[in-house]
């Protein structure tokens, strides 16, 4: 009973990580595991990535060693007044193309109320199903991280989607 408990435990375990994981290539487990590990490695990747960007300019420009209980402390004062003030920062939006007709979304904005809503109605004008969407709020700002693809028939440009999203995170209300 305990060995099928210890299983049971397991195998729930596993599919938590399967569903947050965003590409598994096979359903084992060395494949699960294998799988989530490449993404911890793009997801530390593109941390270093945007405290490079976030320091640049700074005398301290060395990457992030990813401990998050100390994340907060490695800011110097300038970034840390930035993270402060939300005006300080325009609004930023990525658009990668994966596989077919599927897209990588990243939003970063100044947080205000309904502006989820306005995403998300902007995406369906343009056609596109969101399949998943990771919506953090930390110090007035907001990022947006949305995986979607193009419904049939529709050709939708990366520039299109940016530039409605930058519209759309730059209105007063998020309406």
């Amino acid at each position: 009973m305990a060995e099928r408990r210890r299983r049971k435990k397991l195998n729930d375990r596993l599919f938590m990580l399967r569903s947050v994981v965003p590409k598994v290539s096979k359903m084992d487990r060395a494949s699960i595991l294998g799988d989530a590990v490449e993404y911890l490695k793009e997801l530390l990747q593109r941390i270093n990535d945007l405290h490079i960007e976030l320091m640049a300019g700074s005398s301290n420009s060395k990457p992030l060693v990813p401990t998050m209980p100390d994340f907060p402390y490695r800011m110097n004062q300038e970034s840390q007044a930035s993270l402060l003030n939300p005006e300080v920062e325009p609004a930023t939006v990525e658009v990668s193309t994966r596989e077919g007709k599927a897209l990588n979304i990243h939003m970063f904005c100044s947080k205000k109320p309904g502006l989820l809503l306005s995403t998300m109605r902007a995406l369906d004008e343009l056609g596109l199903d969101v399949k998943q969407a990771i919506i953090s709020c930390l110090n007035g700002f907001a990022l947006d991280v949305f995986r979607a693809e193009q419904s049939m028939g529709g050709d939708v440009t990366a520039e299109e989607i940016k530039a409605l999203l930058l519209h759309t995170a730059d209105n007063e209300d998020g309406l």
